[in-house]
């Protein structure tokens, strides 16, 4: 799916997209002409990036209806499409997939932030980070552990904190890679996002394999009004939105 910002506005009849997660760029490809797809500028991957506000309400203005898709944890983007929905008048949907949930055989901490999840990890252990490049300024917190913190795109910036390092990989990981990766650097505890879905899966099923437990940050909740799970009820919605605008 091509990168629509900044060139093909979405008219009269089409739905445009507030993306950033697997399932938006499935719900473009299915809808075809009549979506309009806009990705968040730093981060295409994830959605964590900063979405432009005054360019994305001048972006969308001519839809017919808005979906709002950004990655599950991407409140920035959750938020504005939340706001240009009621400024724009339109009908508007949100598509996000179901949250993670835990088994008997999985030892999860709930957390809400990057530093409540500091203060129980214990002094010196070695804490497998996958929260995203956003998150380094937050890491400031673990000055008493050590944070191996993936990065899916590859550099040479020096590691901001006095112990730990950054891990480089390319996605999809599978359980058997993560269990290496955990093995191979002594994990004892991992950290990361209720993201959802299968695409992060593979990490905290190797984490249950290995017994080690995970620090688990809830997804903060922002009111966004309508919502589906599944790409195939935002795709009844949409065919609905644009016969009921014809």
């Amino acid at each position: 799916m091509r990168d629509f910002n900044g060139t093909d506005r979405p008219g009269a009849g089409q739905i445009a997209i507030l993306g950033g997660s697997a399932e938006a760029r499935d719900l473009a490809q299915q809808l075809g002409a009549r979506a309009r797809l806009w990705l968040p500028a730093r981060d295409r991957v994830t959605g964590q990036g900063r979405a432009r506000q005054t360019g994305f309400a001048e972006w969308a203005s001519g839809a017919s209806a808005l979906i709002i898709a950004p990655h599950p944890c991407d409140v920035e983007s959750l938020r504005l499409g939340a706001s240009m929905a009621g400024a724009l008048s339109i009908p508007h949907l949100t598509l996000m997939r179901p949250a993670w949930r835990p088994s008997r055989r999985d030892h999860w901490v709930s957390v809400r932030t990057v530093r409540e999840a500091a203060r129980h990890i214990p002094v010196g252990a070695r804490v497998l980070v996958t929260l995203g490049r956003p998150v380094l300024p937050e890491m400031s917190a673990f000055r008493h552990a050590h944070a191996f913190v993936r990065q899916l795109s590859r550099h040479n910036r020096v590691f901001p904190l006095r112990h730990g390092r950054f891990l480089h990989g390319d996605p999809p990981f599978t359980v058997a890679h993560e269990i290496t990766v955990m093995r191979r650097f002594r994990i004892d505890a991992v950290l990361t996002r209720n993201a959802g879905g299968t695409g992060g899966w593979p990490k905290v099923a190797a984490a249950r394999a290995l017994g080690l437990p995970v620090y688990m940050i809830a997804r903060e909740r922002v009111p966004t009004g309508p919502t589906v799970s599944r790409v195939e009820d935002a795709v009844r919605w949409s065919e609905a939105a644009l016969w009921l605008d014809v």
